[in-house]
């Protein structure tokens, strides 16, 4: 049951992109954006830099929002261990095994205060880059995958359905095309 509660909720939230009254090159940025930040390891103001970067770049604030939700205290470590995987082989860096023997150095309690802090000092320095490094790589790559997807479908739907016709059929505030 919770597996059909959770599917219904992103079957609505798809729905309401569909008929937002924004064209839809607007909605999918805002999409994109939200992707891109959902992988950033920018806990606890994800949904305030989707609404800044999205107004920077024009794009829809609501319709990115929902995308931040992919990561959470369930989903962070795959993502992020995937992500720094990309990093490192880009840029390099300590191992994920490393990384890993670094934090179990926090549970020996025969370790002070100040060797912790120090042992956690180096590890954030040279696991960081990689870290950073492949969020915005997965990001970028998840974001453009998320404006085709939702573009096209979004197109697709109002074109079929006969919705904001004006607005995403003749004309589109898509880079590139022409405005009559």
């Amino acid at each position: 049951m919770p597996l059909r509660r959770g599917w219904n909720k992103v079957k609505g939230w798809f729905v309401s992109l569909l008929h937002l009254d924004d064209s839809s090159h607007r909605i999918a940025l805002g999409v994109a954006v939200g992707a891109f930040i959902a992988v950033t390891p920018t806990w606890g103001v994800q949904m305030l830099l989707v609404v800044a970067l999205a107004w920077l770049v024009r794009a829809n604030k609501v319709a990115g929002i929902p995308m931040v939700w992919v990561t959470n205290p369930l989903t962070n470590g795959p993502i992020y261990s995937f992500c720094y995987v990309i990093g490192q082989a880009l840029v390099g860096g300590p191992g994920l095994g490393e990384v890993r023997e670094a934090l179990a150095g926090f549970s020996d309690s025969s370790l002070g205060w100040g060797e912790l802090g120090r042992l956690w000092l180096a590890m954030m320095w040279h696991a960081a880059l990689p870290l950073w490094v492949g969020t915005v790589v997965v990001g970028l790559a998840g974001g453009a995958v998320c404006y085709v997807i939702f573009y096209y479908g979004i197109r697709s739907y109002r074109r079929r359905y006969g919705h904001h016709p004006l607005r995403d059929v003749t004309s589109d505030d898509a880079p590139g095309s022409k405005k009559p």
